[in-house]
């Protein structure tokens, strides 16, 4: 793929001017930490707990290591239910 090829596809916009991008993230599931920050909402449980605990850990590490363990909490239920309102058409 070429460089200008690749240009074209990630500043791409449709007729209201906004990009194809914007678009796509805003449908992407995501969390929000009580800092702000979003976290991608991934089907892998694995990958999910690493996002999190990272997070957590950055926490833990502005603030010198104090306990945050609330904060786990609180971000595993936002995916939670993140997780009960996706639509997934092939379970029965």
């Amino acid at each position: 793929m070429t460089r200008k090829s690749i240009q074209k596809i990630n500043f791409s916009f449709d007729q209201n001017g906004k990009s194809k991008s914007d678009e796509i993230k805003r449908s992407l599931p995501t969390i929000r930490c009580v800092c702000g920050r979003k976290i991608l909402v991934v089907p892998d449980l694995k990958a999910m707990n690493k996002a999190i605990n990272d997070h957590v850990a950055e926490h833990k590490k502005a603030r010198g290591g104090s306990a945050l363990d609330s904060l786990e909490e609180f971000l595993t239920e936002q995916v939670l239910i993140v997780a009960s309102k996706i639509y997934l058409p092939n379970v029965n």
